[in-house]
């Protein structure tokens, strides 16, 4: 009897703590929905700062990358200008050879059909001779439709080419090369990677963040520029203070051996008897060939080209060794002469197979000259004077677009009674959380050296490093700290103490 006795009051006993870990739950559980709620107000922040960083990040590599491929597709374009300038030139230089090939292949015929009737008492060397001038003869036949099709295709040639330049480079690339315009278009590459930027989930978006305009952005934006690069114009002086000489000593390291100089291009007949060199008779008479072929840039303005050929036979002065040509007057053999400009040739100072070139020019009208062209800016020993140009991004949210506490409600009741409100309020700057970040604008060929496996056959041959340049398309981009005057530009845009920004990562 007594034992349930013991269990009535074990029973009487657990009833009276029935209920005491509740009060601990509920005291406790107030404090975890707290922190809960701190937790995710706080990721929520934490997420959005890290997508605005990003966005930011994105926003500002865009618009870099938008003026390094500006200034590739100007490098690209300037590449393709000199290879159409070295063109004009070759095809001169292909008017003024195949003019002078047509007449010297015709002289040589008619002296050695006359050769030939003076040695038909000689057989074997009368079938020789004829079969020489035979030869002779089909090279003609072959040179003058060749000289006249040439002659009809280069002045077409650069009509075509500087109608093309005027429409693209002088209408398009100059026009949107210019700072202000560069800056825009910079800059709307930037605004184009922010308005995308959305996170998309159920068909609900996100809010997009919001460029912040800082008007010391746009204008260091386009003071960098304008030092990074110039437009190289015709001076009115000319000369060697010519703006354009950089591209007329590019032009001319680009062109070939046969623009150059075509010596010894000619059916090598004389030569073949006498040599280049000429046959000599010591104190006696001097017999042989002499071959000029030349293509020149006259002043930036003109491209002339002349070919000839003399027969020469010259008496050294009395009493003097050698073999030099003296003032010799020789028999022209070949001659033909070719130009471009708007102004036409020179005038003749020439004799000879010299004057009959002049006589005879073909001048190809229309070639506006050594052509006005976009590069970086040079100092006086040519070198770049800037290598780079940054281009910087401030982005922005609103607080009311973030999911936290505040915009949800749970932050705003008032804090009352002595010990305050358990609300947690995020204290944004300005109301808004905002991003900075800068991205920069550089020259640079790879090199062997930095094992670039990317790189393939960019690499330089000589390993030397290669200074920046409007004519090789290696302009790149990297994202870069913002400096303390982008972080304070910036800083006052949001409507922050710029002062603030000393203390910035």
């Amino acid at each position: 009897m007594t034992a349930p006795r013991r269990r009535g009051g074990d029973l009487r006993l657990n009833k009276r703590q029935h209920g005491q870990v509740l009060i601990w739950f509920l005291g406790f559980g107030a404090t975890l929905a707290v922190v809960f709620t701190g937790v995710y107000s706080v990721g929520q922040i934490t997420s959005e700062k890290q997508k605005i960083v990003n966005a930011a990040d994105a926003a500002a590599y865009s618009g870099a990358l938008t003026e390094a491929r500006a200034l590739n597709l100007v490098s690209y374009t300037n590449r393709a200008v000199i290879a159409n300038e070295t063109l004009v030139a070759q095809m001169v230089s292909l008017d003024s050879w195949t003019s002078y090939f047509a007449k010297a292949t015709d002289v040589y015929q008619k002296e050695i059909n006359a050769l030939a009737t003076a040695v038909t008492t000689i057989p074997v060397v009368n079938v020789i001779v004829k079969g020489l001038a035979l030869g002779l003869k089909a090279l003609n036949i072959a040179a003058k439709p060749l000289a006249q099709g040439v002659d009809q295709l280069t002045p077409a040639l650069i009509f075509g080419w500087e109608r093309v330049f005027a429409l693209w480079y002088t209408a398009t690339i100059k026009s949107a090369f210019t700072p202000p315009f560069m800056a825009q278009a910079a800059e709307a590459a930037a605004q184009n990677v922010l308005t995308q930027n959305v996170a998309q989930q159920d068909g609900r978006n996100d809010t997009a963040p919001r460029m912040l305009q800082v008007v010391g952005f746009g204008i260091r934006n386009q003071l960098e520029w304008g030092d990074l690069t110039k437009y190289y114009s015709k001076s009115a002086a000319g000369g060697p203070n010519d703006n354009r000489r950089y591209a007329e000593q590019l032009l001319l390291a680009s062109l070939d051996k046969f623009s150059v100089s075509r010596t010894g291009s000619n059916v090598p007949v004389l030569d073949t008897l006498f040599g280049n060199s000429s046959f000599c008779l010591p104190f006696v008479v001097k017999f042989g060939s002499e071959k000029l072929g030349p293509t020149r840039l006259v002043n930036y303005e003109r491209w002339e080209a002349q070919d000839t050929v003399e027969f020469k036979i010259a008496t050294p002065p009395a009493g003097v060794l050698g073999c030099g040509w003296g003032k010799a007057k020789g028999v022209p053999q070949g001659w033909g002469r070719a130009s471009a400009s708007t102004r036409g040739t020179v005038m003749n100072t020439s004799a000879g197979a010299g004057a009959r070139a002049f006589s005879e020019n073909h001048n190809n009208r229309g070639w506006t000259g050594v052509k006005q062209l976009y590069d970086v800016t040079r100092d006086a020993n040519g070198k770049p004077t800037a290598t780079e140009v940054t281009f910087a991004v401030a982005a922005a949210k609103p607080s009311a677009a973030i999911r936290s506490n505040e915009t949800l409600g749970y932050a705003n009741r008032p804090m009352t009674g002595p010990t305050g409100s358990p609300d947690l309020k995020a204290g944004f700057a300005a109301d808004q959380i905002s991003a900075l970040a800068e991205a920069t604008v550089y020259f640079e060929r790879p090199v062997r050296s930095n094992n670039d496996r990317t790189a393939g056959t960019l690499f330089r041959a000589d390993g030397f490093t290669e200074f920046a340049s409007l004519y090789n398309p290696y302009w790149q981009v990297r994202l870069s700290s913002p400096s303390a005057v982008t972080r304070g530009l910036a800083y006052g845009a949001a409507g922050i103490n710029p002062l603030l920004s000393v203390f910035a990562p």
